[in-house]
């Protein structure tokens, strides 16, 4: 039970670093840093902290193992996931649209996270959003 513990306090920390900063930057710092005069000045710290401050993969690299351990805890293997065999699950459809959105945040990071995508950085923002509904549903159960 420890374990479980430990790997819950991790996949947290690593999902509240990634998406806080993710919110942080796509709504208060990139705004912020296009108001910089002259704009080349801007341009260029934009760049530099985006390649600093990339938290993306590091935090999937916690976030993966330790999602599939809590799945495995809950008699859950990537077998069931493969065969959508957890749909039948009480609380599979929340489990479906976890995975779909995580697939979905992991092409937005492959894809569109170091490059301009107003609308992609909104859709993601978005994705993170019902991701962290659907786990506490999946934790809490749906009342």
């Amino acid at each position: 039970m420890a374990l479980y513990r430990i790997a819950v306090t991790l996949h947290v920390l690593a999902a509240v670093l990634w998406l806080g900063h993710m919110f942080v930057w796509s709504l208060f710092a990139g705004p912020a840093l296009k108001r910089v005069q002259p704009a080349e000045t801007g341009e260029m710290l934009r760049e530099r902290s985006v390649f600093l401050g990339a938290l993306g993969w590091p935090a999937l690299a916690v976030l993966i193992p330790t999602g599939l351990y809590q799945l495995t805890f809950r008699g859950l293997g990537l077998g069931d996931l493969v065969t959508l065999g957890f749909l039948e699950l009480p609380d599979g459809g929340a489990l479906a649209v976890k995975l779909l959105l995580v697939l979905w945040m992991l092409a937005y990071q492959a894809i569109w996270a170091h490059h301009r995508a107003p609308v992609a950085v909104y859709v993601n923002m978005a994705a993170a959003l019902v991701i962290l509904g659907a786990s506490v549903v999946l934790v809490r159960g749906w009342t």
